[in-house]
């Protein structure tokens, strides 16, 4: 009985350790699994701040052109170059020759 007691022993501590094993190496792959996410989602959110930042300077000089008395001169301007719009006593002359 005594030989059978010693042989489950070392069965068990081998198991023991194989599982502890296991576990350390999931933890391992886990981890840096989750930092190589972590530093995607950082490049995104940089993206998107910087994006942030762009769309913010354009809404101030939105705001500072709607703030401003030039509005006619604005779309006046807009209306040339995006229309091809002129004033009705406009003249127009196309060079031809480049």
């Amino acid at each position: 009985m005594e030989q059978a007691r010693r042989k489950t022993k070392p069965k068990k501590r081998l198991l023991g350790k194989l599982v502890i094993l296991i576990f350390a190496v999931w933890s391992a792959i886990t981890l840096v699994s989750l930092q190589g996410q972590i530093n995607q989602k950082q490049a995104e959110r940089d993206g998107i701040e910087a994006a942030l930042a762009e769309q913010r300077i354009r809404n101030s000089m939105l705001s500072e052109d709607i703030a401003s008395d030039n509005l006619e001169e604005r779309y006046a301007r807009i209306a040339r170059e995006r229309l091809g719009l002129v004033f009705p006593d406009e003249l127009i002359i196309v060079n031809k020759n480049p």
